[in-house]
């Protein structure tokens, strides 16, 4: 990257090309930052073309990416608390003399910015696209990594098809961040969720207003948002439908919960959970984000649509890698 671009009335800033796309609760695609230098723009722009299918991408480029009255280093740091993935571009920028031969090499910001999402994010959540003929830093070597023809825009797509399906396939297995959601989810199914789901199995016969339930089904309700306390706002959610408050009876103890009961739907009876676990993730994301002020930021809100978004992801495999589970537990949105 050649500094702190200027603006671009044809480019989206980061915040207005979220809101076009955020849809809440949904599985969104992965966001990419896509760096190089200014002589590798061009080659950048493909990548963003050959990578859209799979994911939210923006350029280094686009107006909005750099945060005013900050170093390139500090929104750097800033933005790999905010992309799933980096890819850059390491083109043939300068010729230098190693060992008294000629040889190009990529800009030294690339391999930079390349290093510090490597740092952050990991070897499976940071990629150098390297044009033919580049020599890299010696710490490269051994390395495999995808090799295009500047010229070739084949060559460019098939090197971004080696990534993409990398990304896609790790994007979808769920995985570890700077924020805690893939611990919280695995935790909230092994501590309450999977205990629940065995109850319901063995549970005896609620019987309400004369009439037995059963079959007990279990809705896991995801907030649309993490603002406020998060048991606050289920238990508004709860008496706004007026769902009952009872108890799944067991042969060792009682599970307190709300159900759904609809006599002439019986004997289904539906048990809602919505996770109180997640109370505290908008806490450790204004600490990582190093906030000074109060009150969220766009950026924030997109931070906590995609972890809400991972827990959901992560606590779907654990789903269903249960068959009681798979069979009985549904994760639905806040209604």
């Amino acid at each position: 990257m050649s500094g702190m671009p200027h603006g671009n009335a044809s480019a989206h800033s980061i915040l207005e090309h979220q809101e076009e796309t955020q849809t809440l609760m949904t599985d969104l695609k992965p966001k990419i930052f896509i760096g190089s230098s200014g002589v590798g723009l061009a080659v950048a722009e493909q990548v963003r073309t050959n990578l859209s299918s799979i994911g939210d991408c923006l350029v280094w480029k686009d107006s909005g990416v750099w945060e005013p009255n900050r170093s390139t280093f500090d929104n750097l740091l800033r933005m790999t608390g905010y992309f799933d993935f980096g890819v850059f571009v390491a083109t043939m920028d300068d010729s230098t003399v190693t060992k008294g031969a000629t040889v190009m090499e990529p800009r030294d910001n690339v391999i930079l910015e390349m290093a510090l999402f490597l740092g952050v994010l990991g070897r499976d959540k940071s990629f150098l696209l390297v044009e033919k003929g580049v020599k890299l830093p010696s710490d490269f070597d051994g390395i495999y990594m995808a090799r295009f023809d500047k010229g070739n825009a084949a060559s460019i797509a098939s090197a971004c098809q080696e990534y993409a399906d990398h990304i896609s396939e790790h994007y979808r297995q769920g995985h570890f961040s700077l924020y805690p959601t893939t611990a919280l989810a695995i935790g909230y199914f092994k501590n309450f969720l999977e205990e629940l789901v065995e109850s319901a199995e063995k549970a005896d016969p609620l019987v309400i207003g004369g009439v037995a339930y059963t079959d007990f089904k279990v809705k896991v309700v995801m907030p649309l948002n993490l603002e406020g306390r998060i048991r606050e706002k289920a238990d508004l959610f709860y008496r706004q439908h007026s769902f009952v408050q009872d108890s799944l009876k067991t042969k060792y103890r009682r599970h307190n919960t709300w159900f759904q009961l609809d006599p002439t739907k019986a004997p289904v009876a539906v048990l809602y959970d919505m996770p109180s676990t997640l109370t505290g993730i908008d806490d450790a994301i204004e600490i990582l984000m190093k906030k000074g002020y109060v009150g969220r930021s766009k950026i924030q809100k997109v931070i906590e649509e995609r972890e809400l978004n991972n827990f959901r992801r992560v606590l779907q495999m654990q789903i269903n890698a249960s068959a009681f589970a798979k069979a009985r537990v549904e994760i639905i949105d806040e209604f």
